[in-house]
This record gives C-alpha cells, structure tokens and sequence, in this order.
C-alpha cells in the first residue's frame, strides 16, 4: 500500500448509480512513479479537522420524544438524561453541538434499561476515550 497526499481538485456532483462511486480529481507530485492515469484508487479524504470537538460515541446517542440525548453520569454515581443537540455523526463518532461538556461521562451500553436517577456501576472508564484517541 502505498500513501500519497495530495490536493482535491474536482469533485462530480452526482453518484454513479452502477458502480456507487462519485467521481473525484486531484493533484499528487507522484514522485514515485506509483499512480498511473485513469487508475481507481481507495482514497482517505480529509474535509477538514474540527478542533476543539465534543465527540462521544455513536452508541450514547439516544432519540426519543423529548429529543436526541445522552445519559451522563453524575458525581453521586447517578445516570440523568440530558439533552444534546448533535452537529453531525462520522461512523462510531457523534460530533456535540450542545448539551454535553468535555470531561462528562456518558453511558454506552444498557441505557434502554436506565431512567434518570438511576444508580449505575461504572466499568470500563475511559475505554472509549482511550480508543477514540488512537485513531488520528
């Protein structure tokens, strides 16, 4: 595998309904010799790189009729809803506009079986934080 960068020069506004691709047409030194005209490629696009981001894990992210929320976990070792307003979801990655402030805890696994202010058993703190921040 071979990686490049380089920069997106033309991006198609419309997806190829037989092949599921969208045509895209960039610039590389290709010092290398290793990319050739018309050949397909897997590309990694970076748009851009939000800094400062509040991301949770997509599974915290609950909807319901009040809403879209989380349950975050109070200092007392108690779980309450609480409101989010999400800017946009990436895969596993759920981007916070509002709601929620860097350094909460949110629950991941079991909240269909939560209600606010119930008691809950923390286990594997910092889990998703720590595999979060491995992937760059």
């Amino acid at each position: 595998t071979t990686f490049s960068s380089g920069g997106l020069t033309f991006v198609d506004n419309a997806v190829d309904t037989t092949t599921g691709t969208v045509l895209l047409k960039g610039e590389f030194a290709n010092r290398d010799n290793a990319l050739w005209p018309g050949e397909f490629v897997n590309v990694r696009l970076r748009l851009y790189i939000e800094e400062k981001a509040l991301v949770v894990p997509s599974q915290a992210v609950m909807s319901g009729q009040q809403g879209t929320y989380v349950f975050v976990i109070d200092q007392d070792g108690t779980a309450h809803s609480q409101p989010v307003s999400v800017a946009r979801t990436a895969g596993p990655y759920t981007v916070i506009a509002q709601g929620v402030r860097a350094g909460d805890e949110v629950v991941t696994d079991g909240q269909l079986r939560l209600i606010s202010g119930a008691p809950v058993e923390v286990k594997g703190v910092g889990d998703a934080a720590n595999e979060m921040a491995g992937d760059k």
